[in-house]
């Protein structure tokens, strides 16, 4: 059940990313931006699923890692669009920051149950 809502919450975060980066006027200084924080947001869900898919708990740890890692990188890139462009610094911009960040505390402590599950 845990791992159903992980992989949903991760999904829904990275269309919540992309819906509201695609309203967004393209111009040339956010196209790089932009590409980046569509990848790392899509990377949290996919390594998500793909760890829970693995054959073993060591492959699981290592996709959720990779998924940290990615909820990291997303956080950093939104905090940098944010701080950037005053016309993203709103509450919507707020609480994608918040969920990413709320994911990335949830793999850490998974990480952590699972790793000491091993010892």
């Amino acid at each position: 059940m845990a791992e159903y809502k992980l992989k949903e919450r991760t999904f829904q975060f990275s269309v919540s990313v992309i819906r509201y980066f695609s309203a967004i006027p393209l111009n040339p200084e956010f196209l790089f931006l932009k590409k980046q924080i569509y990848r790392s947001s899509a990377s949290v869900g996919a390594n998500v699923i793909e760890g829970s898919a693995g054959a073993t708990k060591k492959e699981l740890i290592r996709y959720l890692y990779i998924a940290l890692r990615s909820s990291n990188e997303t956080t950093y890139w939104l905090k940098l669009i944010r701080e950037i462009f005053d016309n993203l610094k709103n509450q919507s911009m707020d609480d994608l920051i918040a969920e990413s960040e709320a994911i990335a505390r949830i793999l850490g402590k998974s990480l952590v149950t699972l790793r000491n599950a091993n010892t």
